[in-house]
């Protein structure tokens, strides 16, 4: 006997759902929630026999869509158990708590694109500035953009990527110490960092297509990685943007040759490129031509996707992490 389908309005954040995987879509599977006969997107890395039904965990809704995680663990991290001060809060625990990066991003913070127009909203020395007060400022006015700062005297240089005054991206780097591969490690070292007077620190915006996307080598999904590794990267960028186009999704490209990891990064905003980036020379091209022309001339190039799933920016998530959390921390 088949059991009655439950009231969606109860599913809450970090609740433990069965689904059942229905389609391959990119980044994972279109997947239905049992017993809530409701659609869903389940996240997945590893390739699912259609019709199997696998234990996932409900993130959120949007727009009559249920966005789940692929339930590696039993239960969910002390952070959520405990409680966030909303459901939306919570919705970004879960997502974030399931997906820790397991690939580190080279080239330290010059993978992060300075200001476009050259202005920086603020340039300190630590030292001479109420850093807390400075970091709120930033949180209360939403600010869209980045953070960088450097310090000599324990010879470290971080950046942090800020969507809406909320930190969805970072990279620590500290000589002689291998890069701290995890988000939120990074962000507590950078964080540290600035308690230093020494410390420089700058502050400016950058466009929300540029840093929601490139959020998603933090926080997104990798597409097809099976074809990236083996294909013609032309063919393969090919077929991604063909597929990034036609579902409107959001997602970061990156290019990398064997020996130089981060070479160049593309930025695709719902469903439209918005632009590439020289990591190597630190422009910006707002075509693709600068991605394009680095994978058809170089002999070993790979290009990678990492996709954003829509919700992140959704009504239904908080997305990124508070900044004043953490320093209260």
């Amino acid at each position: 006997m088949t059991e009655p389908s439950k009231d969606i309005a109860s599913l809450k954040a970090g609740q433990s759902v069965l689904v059942r995987v229905e389609a391959p879509e990119p980044g994972g599977y279109a997947a239905k929630i049992i017993n809530y006969d409701l659609d869903a997107f389940l996240p997945s890395r590893e390739e699912i026999e259609i019709g199997q039904v696998v234990p996932a965990t409900f993130v959120c809704m949007n727009n009559n869509r249920a966005l789940t995680t692929f339930a590696f663990t039993i239960g969910t991290t002390e952070r959520v158990q405990f409680g966030l001060s909303s459901e939306e809060e919570t919705a970004f625990a879960v997502w974030a708590d399931s997906y820790p990066r397991n690939f580190r991003l080279r080239r330290a913070v010059d993978i992060i694109m300075p200001s476009l127009t050259g202005k920086l909203n603020h340039s300190v020395r630590c030292g001479d500035y109420d850093i807390a007060r400075l970091l709120d400022d930033i949180e209360t006015s939403e600010l869209t953009g980045c953070i960088k700062a450097e310090s000599n005297e324990v010879l470290s240089r971080s950046a942090a990527l800020l969507f809406k005054g909320r930190v969805v991206g970072c990279i620590y780097g500290r000589k002689p110490h291998s890069q701290l591969p995890l988000l939120e490690q990074s962000l507590k070292a950078m964080l540290g960092d600035l308690k230093i007077n020494s410390t420089q620190l700058q502050v400016y915006e950058l466009p929300e297509e540029v840093v929601i996307s490139m959020s998603a080598l933090f926080l997104g999904i990798p597409v097809d990685e099976a074809t990236a590794a083996t294909s013609d990267p032309q063919v393969y960028l090919d077929s991604v943007l063909n597929t990034l186009q036609s579902k409107t999704e959001t997602a970061c490209i990156m290019a990398s040759t064997t020996d130089k990891p981060s070479r160049c990064l593309g930025f695709v905003f719902e469903g439209k490129t918005f632009g590439s980036y020289s990591i190597v020379d630190q422009k910006f091209d707002p075509t693709f031509d600068s991605l394009f022309n680095f994978c058809s001339g170089s002999k070993d190039a790979r290009a990678h996707a990492y996709l954003l799933p829509k919700e992140m920016t959704s009504h239904s998530v908080r997305y990124g992490y508070s900044l004043s959390a953490f320093c209260k921390n």
